[in-house]
């Protein structure tokens, strides 16, 4: 069990603005007419309501609990079974809210609560005059107010230089569930953080991991020292993993349909079907399951935030071979010098591994492959040991 400080960052944030520090700017400026800008003749307002980072009044400290119980088991000679369960929780996780949006609602008008974020929306009303705490612009108050859990089934094999081969084999099924993934990072629903929960970012459910050396008996024990000395004693080795992918939150980023003032708010669409994968290089999903969101005063539910989950699109998975064959030459007898060549291959059937997506419904090339790990390299190599 472990209880994290407060982060330097954290205070560092909350210290380079306002009420300590504050820089507005106005330059070239008219005297005469201050309203209006001197370089562009763009007439501009000469107002700065300052933004603002601030820390939770309440600021516990953030814990975290680990734990695991397995067995182990030798089941033939220098081969070993592991199986085991492995867990962990976060309480008092940190996290960014946008504080200083407009309200949800307007309680001082019946006929329309909305009018306020409808105005905002379609730019007829200044945010800066409605906000929650007036005076100021965005506020990000970061404070500890978010957990996370994380769940795991493992189990594994072990040969230690049995009949020449050694080999791990490993494989892990998990889920984790969080509201955000990473130190500092904004909740989508300043007003609802389980709009976030959901499986995060360090969610991959199946990891299988690979890696073995086998040492060739061939020509190793060759009364014919040319034999001996170039075809025996080489080994092959390598690492294999197969893992699939984890989630990516979908952004939407057309017309406001919240009109809550900006910020560090994230909106996302609706999902309007079952997503399938067609899983090509132009269409990794099926971009037809979602929808624009539909503003509160067109009726739209969930107060304007869509309705997909932000892990309603998983990655692609990763499948890939890294192998190699080596061969020490000793350079005298015994224990002395010796000189070793290596040939390695990375990705060595060359299999394409799409890696990012365009996860913004509202870009012309949502849903396609944006980048891939990097192709098969070849390597030859040479060490001398002394």
């Amino acid at each position: 069990m472990f209880f994290e400080r407060v982060q330097g960052n954290d205070v560092y944030n909350a210290a380079l603005n306002p009420p300590f520090a504050y820089q507005p700017s106005a330059t070239n400026v008219y005297f005469s007419n201050p309203n209006t800008s001197a370089l562009t003749g763009i007439t501009t307002s000469q107002t700065f309501p300052s933004t603002l980072t601030n820390l939770a009044y309440k600021y516990s400290p953030p814990g975290t609990a680990m734990f695991s119980l397995g067995v182990q088991r030798e089941i033939a000679p220098s081969v070993v079974a592991v199986l085991q369960y492995a867990g962990s929780l976060g309480w008092d996780q940190n996290d960014d809210r946008a504080v200083n949006t407009l309200p949800l609602t307007d309680p001082n008008n019946q006929a329309n609560p909305y009018d306020l974020r409808q105005g905002v929306a379609n730019g007829s009303l200044n945010a800066n005059l409605y906000r929650i705490y007036p005076g100021f612009s965005s506020i990000q108050q970061e404070e500890n107010e978010t957990n996370f859990n994380y769940n795991s089934l493992q189990a594994g094999l072990r040969m230690e230089n049995r009949h020449g081969v050694t080999v791990q084999l490993a494989y892990t099924w998990s889920h984790e569930i969080d509201e955000v993934s990473g130190d500092l990072s904004s909740l989508s629903n300043p007003f609802n953080p389980a709009y976030d929960r959901g499986s995060g970012a360090l969610d991959r459910r199946h990891i299988f991991n690979a890696s073995y050396i086998y040492a060739f008996p061939f020509f190793a024990h060759s009364s014919n020292v040319a034999e001996r000395t170039l075809l025996g004693g080489w080994e092959f080795s390598g690492i294999t993993i197969a893992q699939s992918g984890t989630p990516q939150p979908l952004t939407y980023n057309g017309a406001d349909v919240l009109g809550l003032g900006g910020g560090d708010i994230t909106n996302r669409p609706d999902q309007v079907g079952h997503v399938s994968y067609p899983k090509t290089r132009t269409a990794w999903f099926n971009t037809s399951s979602f929808d624009s969101p539909t503003a509160p005063w067109n009726g739209g539910p969930n107060q304007g935030f869509g309705s997909a989950g932000k892990d309603a699109i998983v990655l692609p998975a990763r499948l890939n071979f890294n192998l190699s064959l080596f061969k020490t030459f000793p350079l005298t007898a015994g224990e002395g010098p010796s000189f070793e060549v290596r040939f390695e291959t990375f990705n060595t059937f060359n299999h394409t591994q799409y890696h990012n997506i365009d996860a913004n419904s509202t870009d012309s090339n949502f849903g396609e492959v944006t980048s891939a790990y990097d192709p098969r390299t070849l390597q030859l190599g040479a060490k001398f040991h002394f």
